[in-house]
């Protein structure tokens, strides 16, 4: 998604529900956590699956980069788990203990179908195949992070971004070998596409353009109180207290 101008929203509907947090995807579908509850919703706000297990937890992070291949990292109990589409278990749940790694503090999907870790014990990024073999790992970065932990971690179009905050995010190869970083300083989450990386800050919703380094802010159609954002080819979602606000995005004049 590509945002060249100040886009119009247009009020859709919205979710009078609660949350710990959510995600969306490019599809528009929303994906609603609760503690150790996942509930989907499709475009037109109409609930299609839940999922719940109760031996894992709390769900720490979900990672909806490919909605047929969903990842769920469980942080207390060190776990991960893939949902399909129909939130079915791809796979039986991955102890990430019989991986060697007793301390995953960020857990990520990968485009070639394994999985991302950054390793909290060493401070290293580590890659998983599908096989769950670990194939890459980065140096470690203690020289680059000092104490800093990360926020969030996202993969898109091969590449690993890592939030810390006060420093920025840290980009990687698909090698794990560390290529930059970028001054951009979410709050927590942000969303990585082709062209850009979305994020909030200190109240604003910002996108900073990864050809041309610029950044600018995004007005909002009702930012107080705001929680997250997140945004999407077609939609644009606001999570308050009371709810998730959805409007339609329509170009800038």
């Amino acid at each position: 998604m590509q945002v060249n101008a100040q886009p119009d929203f247009i009020s859709f509907g919205k979710l009078n529900i609660d949350c710990n947090q959510f995600a969306t995807d490019p599809l528009g579908n929303i994906y609603i956590i609760n503690g150790q509850n996942i509930q989907k919703y499709n475009s037109n706000l109409q609930k299609i699956a839940d999922y719940s297990n109760a031996f894992l937890g709390n769900i720490s992070f979900i990672d909806v980069s490919d909605p047929l291949r969903i990842l769920l990292h469980y942080r207390e109990f060190n776990q991960v788990v893939w949902l399909d589409n129909f939130f079915q278990e791809i796979r039986s749940p991955v102890f990430l203990d019989d991986l060697g790694v007793d301390q995953a503090l960020l857990v990520c999907s990968s485009s070639l179908n394994g999985f991302w870790i950054f390793n909290q014990l060493n401070n290293q990024l580590q890659y998983f195949d599908f096989n769950l073999i670990k194939i890459h790992e980065s140096m470690s970065l203690n020289p680059l992070i000092g104490d800093a932990k990360p926020l969030a971690m996202i993969e898109k179009n091969r590449k690993v971004y890592l939030n810390f905050p006060g420093t920025g995010i840290l980009t990687f190869d698909q090698f794990g070998t560390y290529s930059r970083t970028l001054p951009v300083f979410p709050d927590d989450y942000f969303q990585v596409t082709d062209k850009s990386i979305f994020y909030l800050e200190q109240d604003s919703f910002k996108r900073y353009d990864l050809d041309t380094f610029n950044e600018e802010n995004i007005t909002l159609p009702d930012a107080e109180g705001i929680q997250a954002v997140m945004i999407q080819p077609e939609y644009l979602y606001i999570l308050k207290k009371e709810g998730i606000s959805v409007y339609k995005i329509s170009s800038g004049k």
